[in-house]
């Protein structure tokens, strides 16, 4: 049962690492959605990908026999906590990108098939990556 608890506090502090890149940059405390036909993960999304990635990187680095005679008891520090919550803010942010990516490429996409625009332009130069979307999508044909 130890290991149990182990694992249930990697995946808490990852979700916790993800849940704090939510608030870092422009894409906000929301549920997933599909926002001009893409898919926004939202906050449960990347907490989910910060428990993944944390849980991951510490079943990597502990190695812990699971089924089995255990050779070496189990241990854990304050240094799993840590990297749990590194780790699940790293994936989180990874995760993030990938999506701003998705819809900065599509921006592009449907810009590149409409007449210049100056004032489109200027949006989607300087906006977060869902107003510049929402600034292609708005352009004159």
């Amino acid at each position: 049962m130890e290991i149990f608890w182990m694992i249930v506090i990697v995946i808490v502090g990852g979700a916790a690492g993800g849940f704090v890149n939510v608030f870092i940059g422009d894409s906000g405390l929301h549920l997933p959605k599909f926002e001009n036909g893409v898919f926004l993960p939202g906050f449960l999304g990347t907490m989910i990908v910060g428990a993944l990635a944390a849980l991951g990187s510490w079943g990597a680095a502990k190695a812990i026999t699971i089924f089995g005679p255990a050779t070496v008891p189990p241990n854990f520090s304050t240094g799993d906590i840590a990297n749990a919550l590194i780790v699940g803010f790293g994936g989180a942010k990874w995760f993030k990108s990938e999506t701003e990516k998705d819809v900065l490429q599509k921006t592009a996409a449907i810009a590149a098939g409409k007449p210049p625009d100056p004032g489109a332009a200027l949006a989607i130069a300087s906006g977060t990556p869902m107003q510049a979307l929402s600034a292609a999508v708005q352009m004159h044909s």
